[in-house]
C-alpha cells in the first residue's frame, strides 16, 4: 500500500513530482521554496496547539478527514491544455494504491477515455468480462486497448508508449528496466510498477512429440540451438522446430531469455511468430514444433500438448495445469513450477489525470472482486 504523498512544483522547469521535503528540484536543481521538511519552530507551534486545543483540535482534524474523503477529484486543464489533477496551491495529492473489497468501492476513479495496452500476456484481462465488470462499477471510466502504430505490441512497447504519453496505463509481464526509469525521469515523470497477478510460462509441443517433460536446461538447449533433434531429449527422431515471438517484443521473451536461457540470445533457427495465436497454430501444424506463452493463453488448448517442466537438469517434473484443466496455483505460488513471474500495471506518476487513471486501474484489479476475475482469466491472484 502506498501512503498519501505531497509534491512541490519547481518554479523554473515545472517538474511537479519533487517530494515536499526536497530542497532542490530533482530535474534542474533549482532551489525550492519551503523544501527540506518542516522547520523545528513549526513543530513547537503544533505541539502547543495540541496542548491548548485538546479535543477541539481532534474534532477539527476528524471532521476535515471525513470531508476530504468525500471530495470528488475532477480534471482541470493546465496552461498547456493537458488535463491534470486539481491542485491546492502547488501541492498535489498522489492517488493511493490500496486494497478494496469490490470494484465499486475503489475511490478516485476518473471519468474519461483512457488508452491502455502493452504486454500481450494481459490479453485475458482485457476480455469483455473484465472490461464489463469495470464499466458496471464505474461507468464513466472507459478503457480503450491501443497497439503501437509502428511495431508489435509487448511490454517494452507499452512502457515506451506510456512514457511518451500515448498510453495512460501500461501492462507489463516483466519488471521495469533501469533505462526505462531513466527515460521517464528525463521527461520529468516517474514510473511505478504494481504487481496484480502471478503467471507461469507454459511450453507446448506438437502432439506427435511424446516426451514426459523437459528440464529447464533442456529448454535452454532447444531455444539456443544446442539441441536440434527430439531424440536428444528422449523423443522421436524428428528435427526440433522452435517458435518464439520477436526477441524485441518485450515481456515474455525477455523473461524466458533471462530466467530460462541464462541471458543468452535465441538461436538462429528459432522461427518468429507475431503472437500466441500464431505460435499455437504453427506448432500444431509442425511435426517437431515447440513454443511457449503465458499459461493463461494456453490453458484449454486441444491442438497442442503442454509439457511438464523440471528445474535445472532434474527430472522432478511439475505440470502447469491440473488434471481438471485449472492452473496449478500451488505450484505457481511456491515456485515448484520453475518458470513463474509477476504481472504489473505500470503507473505514470506525473500528477496529472493519467496518474489517477493508472492508480485506479491497479486498484480495480487488486480489489477482492478484481482478483476473482484475475483467477477466472487463468492467472493466480496475488492477494
Amino acid at each position: 500500500m502506498v501512503s498519501d504523498v505531497t509534491y512541490v512544483t519547481c518554479p523554473k522547469c515545472g517538474h511537479d513530482r519533487n517530494p515536499s521535503t526536497a530542497t532542490n528540484c530533482e530535474i534542474c536543481g533549482q532551489r525550492l521554496k519551503g523544501g527540506g521538511g518542516i522547520p523545528p519552530i513549526a513543530w513547537l507551534a503544533l505541539a502547543a496547539l495540541l496542548l491548548l486545543g485538546g479535543g477541539g483540535f481532534l474534532f477539527w482534524k476528524n471532521s476535515t478527514a471525513k470531508s476530504s474523503s468525500r471530495d470528488t477529484l475532477t480534471a482541470q486543464p493546465d496552461s498547456s491544455g493537458t488535463d491534470t489533477l486539481p491542485r491546492r496551491s502547488n501541492l498535489v495529492k498522489a492517488p493511493n494504491v490500496k486494497l478494496y473489497d469490490t470494484m465499486a468501492a475503489v475511490e478516485q476513479v476518473p471519468a474519461g477515455l483512457f488508452n491502455y495496452g502493452g504486454s500481450t500476456t494481459f490479453a485475458p484481462l482485457r476480455s469483455a468480462q473484465v472490461v464489463d465488470a469495470i464499466a458496471q462499477a464505474h461507468p464513466d471510466f472507459k478503457l480503450r486497448y491501443t497497439e503501437p502504430v509502428n511495431g508489435k505490441p509487448g511490454s517494452g512497447s507499452g512502457i515506451a508508449m506510456l512514457i511518451s504519453g500515448e498510453l495512460s496505463i501500461a501492462q507489463s509481464s516483466r519488471p521495469l528496466k533501469d533505462a526505462e526509469y531513466s527515460q521517464a525521469k528525463g521527461r520529468g515523470i516517474a514510473l511505478e510498477q504494481v504487481p496484480v497477478a502471478i503467471d507461469g510460462i507454459a511450453f507446448f509441443v506438437n502432439p506427435a512429440i511424446k516426451v514426459t517433460g523437459l528440464s529447464t536446461d533442456q529448454v535452454s538447449g532447444i531455444f539456443t540451438g544446442k539441441l536440434t533433434n527430439w531424440r536428444q531429449v528422449g523423443g522421436p527422431n524428428l528435427p526440433i522446430v522452435p517458435f518464439s515471438r520477436d526477441a524485441r517484443a518485450g515481456g515474455t521473451v525477455d523473461f524466458v531469455k533471462e530466467e530460462v536461457l541464462g541471458g543468452s540470445e535465441l538461436g538462429p533457427d528459432v522461427r518468429t511468430v507475431r503472437d500466441t495465436t500464431e505460435a499455437l497454430r504453427k506448432v500444431a501444424a509442425t511435426g517437431g514444433g515447440i513454443g511457449f506463452a503465458t499459461a493463461a493463453e494456453v490453458i484449454g488448448q486441444k491442438t497442442v500438448r503442454v509439457l511438464s517442466l523440471a528445474r535445472g537438469g532434474s527430472r522432478d517434473y511439475e505440470a502447469p495445469f491440473l488434471s481438471n484443466g485449472q492452473v496449478n496455483e500451488s505450484a505457481f505460488r511456491d515456485s515448484s513450477y520453475p518458470v513463474t513471474r509477476r504481472l504489473f500495471v505500470v503507473i505514470r506518476r506525473d500528477g496529472k489525470l493519467d496518474e489517477q487513471a493508472g492508480a485506479a486501474y491497479a486498484n480495480l484489479l487488486l480489489s477482492g472482486e478484481g482478483q476473482q476475475l484475475v483467477e477466472k482469466a487463468g492467472f493466480v491472484p496475488i492477494r
